[in-house]
């Protein structure tokens, strides 16, 4: 099992460390799709006495204005339209009184929300993930040794840009719920690495003579079924939410299934890989342990 492990964690960091360089330039070249909660703008909540679908109705408003917009349904009968801020509240009135004429729509709420209001979430937005990850390394780095610390927050930082670079090439709207699914996966993806560094650490204090490569791989071994169940019992909730849940729930479903599909790789390959490049060994853990803790240790 070692020789088929060995070159597959090797191949995956490599392929993970591109994911993340292609991640930050996709980043740079293409800007991510902020929503209402972060951009601002004019929302317009309205209902029909018709049945429609999304398309039908997106074709029915376009001949309508001449204004960008994007509309969401909340639930049967009920939509909203976004104008960004840029669009005069005349031509959102000129909209409002052509909806009404045409497609006898009526008007739930008409509403303002002012940028000043997106500058501070997404001020807050960003703090609260630096504080996530900021907390995550220093319990880590008290927790494991400091070599297993830092893959575990490359880790994160790998499933992080990964869900980002996705939603910006895919166009998926960034909003208030997509920044909490953000937040989820650095949990998720944290569990699995402390499983399985956890597991690293016994069987590297257990086996002192065992190659340190033999010893991860037999840490991935004995992690793998529990990994893989937990990530498929996971993925099978977040799917049947982005299927039933609609429109409201789809990017924080969206987000839960790229980040939660790119937490469990990268537990297995940069939390549990990167630490051997960077010369983890027994020797790292001989002024840790205690004369009780080796005597434990040494026991059958």
């Amino acid at each position: 099992m070692h020789k088929l492990w060995q070159p597959a964690r090797k191949m995956g960091f490599v392929f993970s460390m591109s994911a993340m360089l292609v991640s930050l330039l996709v980043l740079f070249l293409k800007p991510i799709v902020f929503g209402l909660d972060f951009t601002g703008g004019t929302v317009l909540d309205f209902t029909l006495m018709s049945q429609t679908n999304i398309n039908e109705l997106q074709a029915s408003l376009s001949a309508l204005t001449h204004d960008a917009f994007s509309l969401s349904q909340s639930q049967d009968g009920h939509w909203r339209v976004l104008f960004l801020p840029n669009v005069e509240s005349n031509a959102v009135s000129t909209f409002q009184s052509a909806i009404e004429a045409n497609l006898n729509a009526n008007i739930v709420e008409s509403k303002f929300l002012g940028a000043q209001v997106g500058e501070e979430l997404k001020t807050s937005g960003a703090l609260a993930a630096v504080f996530a990850v900021v907390s995550v390394l220093i319990y880590l780095m008290v927790r494991f040794e400091w070599r297993l610390a830092v893959a575990a927050t490359v880790a994160l930082f790998h499933d992080v840009l990964i869900t980002l670079a996705l939603f910006a090439v895919l166009g998926l709207v960034f909003d208030l719920t997509v920044l909490a699914a953000l937040l989820a996966i650095i949990g998720y993806s944290l569990n699995d690495s402390i499983i399985i560094g956890d597991r690293i650490r016994e069987l590297i204090r257990a086996k002192p003579e065992q190659h340190i490569g033999h010893s991860i791989n037999e840490a991935l071994q004995s992690t793998l079924r529990r990994t893989l169940i937990t990530s498929f019992t996971t993925l099978a909730t977040v799917f049947a939410i982005w299927l039933l849940g609609g429109d409201a729930l789809n990017g924080f479903a969206s987000a839960l299934l790229i980040g939660l599909t790119a937490g469990t790789l990268s537990s297995i390959f940069i939390s549990a890989t990167l630490p051997e490049f960077m010369g983890l060994s027994f020797t790292n853990y001989q002024n840790q342990d205690s004369e009780e803790v080796k005597k434990l240790l040494a026991e059958p």
